[in-house]
C-alpha cells in the first residue's frame, strides 16, 4: 500500500482525513480460493482544501487487479452503454484508421467497432490478456501508464477507466503525448454525481480512489493540455470528447460540495443497512457479486441471513464472493421457490434486474 497525501488536483495541498470504512475487501469480484487468502484493508477517505474527496491509502494495482471482475460486459444497461458511447464516437469523429482503447478488457466497445464494414486497426491495453480472432484487433497486455508505444494514435478511447488511475493528471499528459497533434481523445465516466446522490455504492472504492464528474474531468483536462469539445451526460455517465489546444481558459476548482455528497452518501448506507433483514419471513438472497454486496455486508447487513448471492454472470456462479463466505448462483434458483426476498441495491441496473428476477419468480419480494 502506498499513501496519497497530497490532492490529485495540484499535488501539493495536502489531504485531510475525512472518513475511514474499516476492514474492506481488496478486490470486488469472485474467487474459488479459501476465505483465509482473502485480504481487507481500511479505506481511509480525505479531503482536500478545494474539497475533493480521494481515497488516502492505494492499494499496489498487481493485487487489485489480479484478477478480472468484468462489471461493464454482462446485462442490458452496459450494452446500451457502450452502444451509445460507440455511436457518440461516430457521430464525433471521421477517417480515423487507427484506434487505442486502455482498458477495455471485455471487449463491448470493440464489438460494435466490429460491425463496421471498414478497414482500421484496433488495439486495447488491458492488464488481463484476451485473444482476438479478429484480424483488425489486437490486445496489449499491461497498464498504459508504464507502457511505450513506438507510434501515435490518432485516436485514443477509454471507458470507465479513468476513476481508476492513481495518477489523473499524469495519465492524461501521457494520452496527449501518445496522440498526434490533431489527435483526439474519447472519454467515458461514472457520473459519480448522480450516483453518489442515489445512494449507489458502487461509486467510490479502492479502484475509484477519487471523486468524478464533468466539471472534476473539465479542470484536470485543462491541466494536460486538452478543452472539452463535446459532451453528453445522463444518469449512468458522462461522454466527452477532447482534443488538444494550446489555449486554455481558467477552470473551476471549487469543488466543496463534494464533501457534502460524500457524507450523506455514507449516512444514508448506515441508515438503509440498519435492520434491513429484521422481520423478513422466509429465504433471503442478495443480488450482485460484486461492491454492491460487499458494501451492505460491510456496512453491518447480517451474512448469516442470506442463503446466496444471485448473479447473471456465469463466470461467477459456483464462486465465492472475495471477502465473504456467501457462494454465487444465477437467478434462475428462485424459480419455484415460494415468495422469497431479494435485497437488491445495484444502482443504475435496479430496474433491469428487478424485471428480469420477476420474470422468474413473481412472487418475489424486494428490499
Amino acid at each position: 500500500m502506498t499513501q496519497r497525501n497530497y490532492c490529485i488536483l495540484d499535488n501539493h495541498t495536502p489531504v485531510k482525513e475525512l472518513y475511514i470504512i474499516e476492514k474492506f475487501p481488496v478486490f470486488m469480484g469472485c474467487v474459488d480460493t479459501p476465505v483465509e487468502d482473502d485480504l481487507f484493508y481500511d479505506q481511509e477517505w480525505g479531503v482536500s482544501d478545494n474539497g475533493l474527496v480521494q481515497l488516502k491509502t492505494l492499494i499496489d494495482p498487481n493485487v487489485l487487479y489480479e484478477n478480472s471482475h468484468t462489471p461493464g460486459s454482462v446485462g442490458k444497461t452496459w450494452q446500451q452503454h457502450h452502444k451509445r458511447f460507440f455511436d457518440f464516437i461516430q457521430d464525433n469523429s471521421e477517417g480515423i484508421d487507427k484506434y487505442l482503447e486502455i482498458g477495455g478488457a471485455s471487449g463491448s466497445l470493440w464489438n460494435n467497432f466490429a460491425n463496421l464494414d471498414e478497414e482500421f486497426t484496433y488495439e486495447i491495453i488491458e492488464p488481463s490478456h484476451q485473444e482476438s480472432l479478429d484480424y483488425r484487433l489486437n490486445y496489449i497486455k499491461g497498464f498504459y501508464e508504464t507502457q511505450s508505444f513506438d507510434q501515435k494514435y490518432k485516436c485514443i478511447i477509454h471507458s470507465h477507466v479513468f476513476e481508476h488511475a492513481y495518477n489523473p493528471i499524469d495519465f492524461l499528459r501521457k494520452i496527449f503525448e501518445d496522440l498526434t497533434d490533431d489527435g483526439i481523445q474519447f472519454i467515458s465516466i461514472p457520473n459519480m454525481r448522480y450516483w453518489l446522490k442515489m445512494g449507489y455504492n458502487n461509486t467510490i472504492n479502492f479502484e475509484h480512489t477519487y471523486y468524478l464528474d464533468e466539471f472534476v474531468l473539465e479542470h484536470v483536462l485543462a491541466k494536460a493540455g486538452f478543452v472539452v469539445d463535446k459532451k453528453v451526460v445522463d444518469n449512468h455517465s458522462v461522454f466527452v470528447k477532447a482534443v488538444k489546444s494550446s489555449d486554455i481558459s481558467n477552470v473551476n476548482v471549487d469543488f466543496s460540495y463534494v464533501k457534502d455528497l460524500f457524507l450523506d452518501y455514507i449516512y444514508k448506507l448506515k441508515t438503509d443497512v440498519s435492520g434491513i433483514v429484521d422481520n423478513i419471513d422466509g429465504d433471503v438472497y442478495l443480488f450482485g457479486a460484486h461492491i454492491f454486496s460487499q458494501t451492505l455486508l460491510n456496512f453491518g447487513l447480517n451474512e448469516d441471513s442470506i442463503i446466496s448471492i444471485l448473479d447473471n454472470d456465469t463466470k461467477k456462479q459456483g464462486k465465492r464472493l472475495y471477502g465473504t463466505n456467501l457462494n454465487i448462483q444465477s437467478p434462475e434458483v428462485l424459480r419455484g421457490v415460494k415468495n422469497p426476498t431479494v435485497i437488491l441495491r445495484a444502482g443504475v441496473y435496479t430496474e433491469e434486474i428487478s424485471s428480469q428476477i420477476l420474470e422468474i419468480n413473481p412472487s418475489t419480494k424486494f428490499v
